[in-house]
């Protein structure tokens, strides 16, 4: 690492920002994630594909320890994500250390969950304000450019009911980004838009892509997956069948799981 500038994260680019290390996940008897081991260096696209059902939503989840894991560690940065270590033993965090952990990871859902009483700018700042105790002034000003960036520079001040679903969408990715995070996962933000709207959103993902985001996306858009992602990891009963670049795992898949898989959807 000697030469390398480090950013805030201490990571090195290129170098491994995300470490899903043997994670297993239980929901009482049913096994939804059985060993699950994966390497996102920081810079990097990753894009989740597979059939309903095979753990893609549940790993992206407990990447920002929305669910526990059941066995293995995750770590972002150089800390283990839901756990204190001490020695060789690790403690669950408290609810409190969780969400200060969780600060540098942003999330976008397949609904956008804005708040219906508050601005668009009302919205993107309401985390930096509440939670990063930043200036009001200071948060507005990055809300706009974050708004400008996203191409709704014109709606700061209309609230969500006077939006598509694909604005409302990219408010929420401006949300996100308004908390400086080191890591964006999205959980097919664009399952829930019309069809037509769907381009809108994945350009400004595609953007992120292109401007250095590291990035988890679990999507059914192999348009995307082949345009912007540095890999595709293919996903099926709870664990990686294929993992590697998108032109050999969507053009010349491997895996029998894979091939079924895209023989459906193309």
């Amino acid at each position: 690492m000697t030469g390398q500038a480090l950013d805030a994260s201490g990571v090195a680019p290129g170098e491994p920002l995300v470490r899903i290390e043997g994670v297993h996940k239980n929901f009482g008897p049913l096994h939804v994630l059985r060993g699950v081991d994966l390497v996102v260096n920081k810079g990097e696209v990753v894009v989740l594909l597979g059939a309903s059902g095979s753990g893609k939503s549940t790993l992206l989840r407990c990447v920002n320890h929305l669910e526990t894991v059941s066995a293995g560690r995750i770590w972002v940065g150089d800390e283990v994500i839901g756990y204190r270590q001490a020695g060789t033993k690790l403690h669950e965090m408290s609810d409190k250390e969780a969400a200060r952990q969780r600060r540098s990871i942003g999330m976008v859902f397949q609904r956008w969950n804005l708040f219906p009483h508050m601005t668009a700018i009302e919205n993107i700042i309401e985390g930096p304000v509440q939670v990063q105790k930043r200036k009001p002034a200071e948060a507005k000003q990055a809300a706009q450019e974050l708004l400008e960036k996203v191409g709704l520079g014109d709606r700061g001040n209309q609230y969500p009911r006077q939006m598509s679903g694909g604005q409302q969408q990219r408010v929420a990715i401006a949300r996100a980004l308004a908390m400086n995070p080191q890591l964006m996962l999205f959980d097919e933000p664009t399952s829930a838009l019309d069809p037509e709207l769907v381009g809108e959103v994945l350009q400004v993902m595609r953007d992120l892509g292109d401007s250095g985001m590291t990035m988890i996306v679990v999507t059914h858009e192999i348009g995307f997956a082949k345009d912007v992602a540095d890999r595709v990891a293919f996903m099926a009963d709870g664990e990686i069948a294929e993992l590697g670049p998108p032109g050999e795992v969507l053009v010349t898949p491997q895996h029998p799981r894979t091939q079924a898989f895209l023989s459906r959807i193309l």
